[in-house]
């Protein structure tokens, strides 16, 4: 019974759990983006939407970059893990604000809508990332070397 456990945690741990992760954020993302869509709608104008479609676009991107990475990463050293993680995620944040300046400023999005959708976002990718790490790192600890 044991190995058969053991068998199935190692292969939760394997690009199917990793698919499995993306298929609860995609359910998580297509949610949030229909509320997104549906209060937008019901606003004046029809930059809110085309706001909250960007946000939503802008947002799953950096969570895949962000995902790639720390899937890259890993099972490398803990420097290099840290290099690739927290550099990408500088990296990442300043192409989002350089992709946000140009929406407002170039295409005139309307900022508090493609903002608001920023935030609710960044909120439920801390979450995503959290669990995903910490079923990664709990994986990493239960399945044995050998």
């Amino acid at each position: 019974m044991n190995e058969r456990r053991n068998d199935a945690v190692g292969k939760a741990g394997t690009a199917d759990g990793g698919r499995r992760f993306l298929a609860w954020v995609a359910v998580w993302y297509a949610l949030l983006t229909t509320a997104g869509y549906l209060v937008a709608v019901n606003l004046e104008g029809d930059h809110h939407v085309d706001s909250v479609l960007a946000g939503a676009i802008i947002s799953l991107s950096n969570f895949l970059l962000g995902f790639a990475s720390v899937e890259y990463a890993f099972d490398k050293s803990h420097t290099t893990f840290l290099k690739v993680v927290l550099g990408g995620m500088v990296g990442r944040l300043m192409l989002m604000a350089l992709v946000v300046l140009a929406l407002i400023k170039l295409y005139a999005f309307d900022a508090l809508s493609l903002m608001l959708t920023l935030l609710g976002y960044y909120i439920v990718n801390l979450a995503l990332e959290i669990v995903f790490l910490q079923k990664k790192v709990s994986l990493k600890n239960t399945v044995p070397t050998t």
